[in-house]
């Protein structure tokens, strides 16, 4: 019996001898008892084992989760499971094909507490994104406000996994300390820069230049180690911008954009580096972009530089907005009124003229500095109230409401205020990623962004509900005990 058949007409438990459906849209089933084996062509990522040679009693649970997506039926538990055990870290469904209708899988590295998702959401966007980052504080605070996150060393994982197959887009923020005037700037020194120029000429080695050419042999284990010889191996982790773009390039078509950000010290030579490889790896277009959140309509000033890359065609929109917005000042994102200073560093003693030396001020009237971890000690000079999170959060264009002190379940405490205020210092401003992935992918973003504005700095305390990972209709019942071998 090789023609279409609902499964809940078969007498006889059967077995998949196609992935799911063939070209013309037919299932294709066999009763168990002949030898004929389940044929997908995955491999077990543990065990190297192809389906081909499943000579197990049971059918091959990509195949038989793909049957019962094509059939109308929902994955039994006990298969979806095992994909989940085979997919690990990544969600189980990432080993089967996307159905029309499905979000397109979006994988962020260094992902941190949502600054990237929240972007995505202020456009509307609908993906299947999957954060990961090694801050568990980061992650907690993600996934409190919807996001889901994976609390890993990104190092340690393999961009040719095979539930990435059908990755469409990559967003990576490497830590930027060994870049950034706040940090410790070692990845400047020339020791640095040379052994990071050799890590992304090996990168693009190990991936055969996105297979036009033959590998070099080299794994991504052996990419990543080389950043030990720099005096802070931290600045290898910018690599990561190949090791995922190319490495996912592998899997073939699916990939089509990658989006990076980084701090605006970040060499030319680096840069151009980069830019190098993906050309090389035949990718259509890179554009690095420096933006300041302010110009943004984002109440405190942040200055990052942003790779933007396509595989196909030209980048289709533009980061840059045709109408300025209007500026927003930090006294009004918080609704003060006019006339209030912000102390940054507190009163420290007296100075030699025996007057007090007080610390650095800015007025609040205007759009306020680049906020760090360190805001955390910041007052308002009047009456030496503390910035709390909530307000922290708005100053780099976060809603009121996101939950930056959110209670960490593995600790079983809430999120320190130096913790939460360190994600606040670190994090992608919301409008500024709108407009990045907006152009990038071709959203329309400006309105959209003005439209998210409002609900930061307007009263509003909610985003728009937004789907964060797709969630499959309920389906008919049929019969699942046919679809098991």
């Amino acid at each position: 019996m090789t023609h279409t058949q609902p499964a809940e007409h078969i007498a006889e438990p059967i077995r998949v001898t196609a992935l799911g459906s063939d070209a013309n849209g037919l299932v294709h089933l066999l009763p168990d008892h002949t030898e004929t084996v389940a044929r997908c062509g995955f491999t077990d990522w543990h065990s190297f084992v192809t389906c081909v040679d499943w000579l197990e009693e049971r059918t091959c649970p990509v195949c038989l989760a793909d049957l019962a997506l094509d059939l109308g039926a929902e994955i039994p538990a006990d298969v979806l499971a095992e994909l989940d055990e085979i997919a690990a870290p990544w969600p189980g469904r990432w080993l089967l094909r996307p159905r029309e209708g499905d979000a397109e899988r979006v994988v962020g590295v260094f992902d941190g507490p949502g600054g990237w998702n929240e972007g995505l959401r202020a456009l509307g966007a609908r993906y299947d994104a999957v954060g990961l980052d090694l801050s568990g504080d980061a992650c907690v605070i993600a996934e409190k406000a919807g996001h889901r996150r994976i609390v890993i060393d990104v190092t340690l994982l393999d961009p040719e996994h095979p539930a990435l197959r059908w990755t469409v887009g990559v967003i990576l923020s490497p830590p930027c300390p060994a870049w950034s005037t706040a940090g410790k700037r070692s990845g400047l020194t020339a020791r640095s820069l040379e052994i990071l120029a050799a890590m992304l000429r090996a990168a693009g080695e190990a991936a055969g230049h996105g297979g036009w050419r033959e590998r070099s042999g080299a794994t991504w284990a052996q990419v990543r180690a080389m950043a030990a010889g720099m005096p802070d191996p931290e600045a290898g982790l910018v690599a990561e911008v190949l090791i995922w773009a190319l490495g996912l390039q592998l899997h073939g078509e699916a990939l089509r954009w990658v989006a990076m950000e980084q701090s605006a010290n970040l060499p030319a030579e680096v840069r151009e580096a980069v830019s190098s490889e993906l050309a090389l790896a035949g990718w259509a277009q890179q554009q690095w972009v420096e933006l300041d959140a302010a110009d943004y309509g984002v109440a405190t000033r942040r200055h990052r530089v942003f790779l933007m890359a396509v595989r196909y065609g030209r980048i289709p929109g533009s980061v840059r907005p045709e109408v300025p917005f209007a500026e927003q000042t930090f006294a009004a994102a918080l609704g003060w009124g006019p006339g209030e200073r912000v102390n940054t560093r507190g009163t420290r003693g007296l100075g030699p003229n025996g007057r007090p030396k007080g610390g650095n001020t800015f007025s609040a009237d205007r759009v306020g500095w680049c906020l760090t971890g360190k805001a955390r000690t910041w007052v308002r000079e009047s009456d030496g109230l503390r910035l709390t999170e909530p307000e922290a959060g708005q100053l780099v264009g976060f809603l009121s409401s996101y939950p930056w002190r959110a209670q960490s379940p593995a600790l079983r405490r809430e999120i320190s205020r130096t913790s939460a205020f360190a994600r606040i210092g670190d994090v992608v401003c919301p409008p500024v990623g709108a407009a990045v992935l907006g152009a990038l992918t071709g959203r329309p973003w400006r309105e959209r962004v003005r439209s998210y504005l409002g609900r930061v700095y307007g009263g509003a305390g909610a985003a728009e509900p937004v789907e964060v990972a797709p969630c499959r209709p309920q389906r008919g019942a049929v019969d699942l005990v046919a679809l098991a071998a």
